[in-house]
Order: C-alpha cells, then structure tokens, then sequence
C-alpha cells in the first residue's frame, strides 16, 4: 500500500507517531544495556561470554525492519547509510591488507598470488 503523504506530511507523521518514538527508544535502552554487559565481561575476563551477546548491527537492522511497509522508502534509505560504511570499510581493509602483502615480497608477487592471498 502506497504512502499518500506528502514529504512535508511525512516528516510531521513520523515525528508525531509514537511508534517511531518508542521503537527507537527502546532500541537505545537494548544498545546501552548490551554496552554495560560487555564491560562488565571484559572487566570479569569472560570473553566466551562475549560472543553470547547479540550483534548490535542485528539489533539495529531488526528495529529497521520491523517498522511497517508504508516507511518502506524511509527503510531503504536507512539501509543505505546504515550499509555504506561497512562496505566502504570491507574494501579499504582488502587494499591495506594487499599492498602490506605486496611490500613485504614484492618482487615475488603476481596477481594470481595476491588474489589467492586475499582469499585466504
């Protein structure tokens, strides 16, 4: 079902709706609560315990989408902020990782090595 609302009505029903208000929220409380267990294993040195705890990328993702489909464009924009800097992160990461590589043994260095490297 397609919104009716202009940008402008838009803007003023989300601010106004409650749902937003409170689902964010309630996702702040969740993100700071999961910050205070963390350091409180790390303090403990329970880092098993660690990985027991959600993602907060799942947390994040999971209040996104469950917000109803009439936000569907306002979802979709979200996803793009919220997945840009993990992508942009991912490739700066591979060509850090590939010139270390290729400085240390560079005149031994193909391609083919370098992609095999990656790779791995």
């Amino acid at each position: 079902m397609r919104s009716t609302l202009s940008p402008l009505e838009l803007m003023l029903d989300l601010k106004t709706k409650d749902l937003w208000s409170g689902k964010f929220t309630e996702l702040k409380s969740k993100l700071e609560e999961l910050e205070i267990q963390k350091c409180m294993h790390i303090a403990q040195h329970k880092w098993t315990a660690l990985k027991e705890i959600p993602r907060v990328e799942a947390l994040i993702f999971g209040a996104w989408n469950s917000l109803p489909e009439c936000y569907s464009e306002v979802k979709k924009l979200a996803y793009g902020v919220l997945t840009i800097f993990g992508s942009t992160y991912s490739c700066v990461q591979a060509f850090s990782c590939m010139n270390v590589i290729k400085n240390k043994v560079r005149s031994q260095l193909t391609n083919k090595k370098s992609r095999i490297v990656l790779e791995t």
